[in-house]
């Protein structure tokens, strides 16, 4: 898989961080019966960290910069970072640690703008090749106790796969940057809009429990009186 990516990078001009993806192929080959192994974790999980990552980095040289300090404090900082977002986004992902580290002690091989959508561009081929290597062993991804419910064939939500399909879409035009840029950019916008679709969703859920259970609990009030 780690082959794949290599080489779509190098013909597509897109580059990526190998490290955090290397670790995620073998959660995505290995452990997929782990919610960190979801397609939403991992594509969500990476685009986030690698924000949590940049906000860390410019954290760090904001209160230490130019110190001995100033490498560990961006250390901290952006996997902090990333692991807040991560829980805010439900997306947990522990290979994405590394994507938030990165670039507290390396030079990044795109620009910081392009960071997070780079990282989901590469997340999403770990999560196409799953699919297609998984699904002949075993069920991916596995159903658990918030998925138990197949949609077009798959145990997620149906935002998830709308979301899915979004970021599978824009990872085939992003692959056109070198002979057809006007569609890199599209999927560039496509691949931001993906990745929100994936990882808001549970937002909305929570918000229509919380409504579901309002509208309960005023027909209990108006049954007593």
């Amino acid at each position: 898989m780690l082959t794949i990516i290599g080489i779509l990078s190098k013909t597509t001009g897109i580059a990526v961080l190998f490290p955090p993806l290397a670790a995620t192929c073998f959660i995505n080959s290995t452990c997929v019966y782990l919610r960190v192994a979801r397609p939403k974790s991992v594509i969500v999980g990476h685009f986030v960290a690698s924000i949590g990552g940049l906000a860390g980095v410019l954290a760090g040289d904001f209160l230490a910069g130019g110190t001995d300090f100033a490498v560990s404090l961006k250390l901290g900082l952006a996997v902090l970072f990333a692991a807040v977002l991560m829980q805010i986004f439900d997306a947990d992902h522990p290979p994405a640690a590394a994507t938030a580290a990165i670039p507290a002690i390396l030079p990044l091989p795109m620009s910081m703008y392009l960071f997070p959508v780079y990282m989901a561009w590469g997340a999403t081929i770990t999560v196409l090749f799953a699919l297609a290597w998984n699904r002949v062993w075993f069920e991916y991804p596995a159903s658990d106790e918030e998925h138990r419910t197949r949609h077009a064939g798959l145990f997620m939500d149906k935002a998830q796969i709308l979301g899915l399909g979004l970021c599978a879409m824009s990872f085939a035009l992003m692959c056109c940057k070198l002979v057809a840029p006007n569609f890199y950019y599209v999927g560039i916008w496509l691949m931001t809009i993906g990745v929100v679709v994936l990882g808001s969703h549970h937002f909305y859920e929570l918000l229509r429990i919380d409504s579901d259970e309002g509208i309960n609990e005023i027909r209990r009030l108006c049954e007593k009186n």
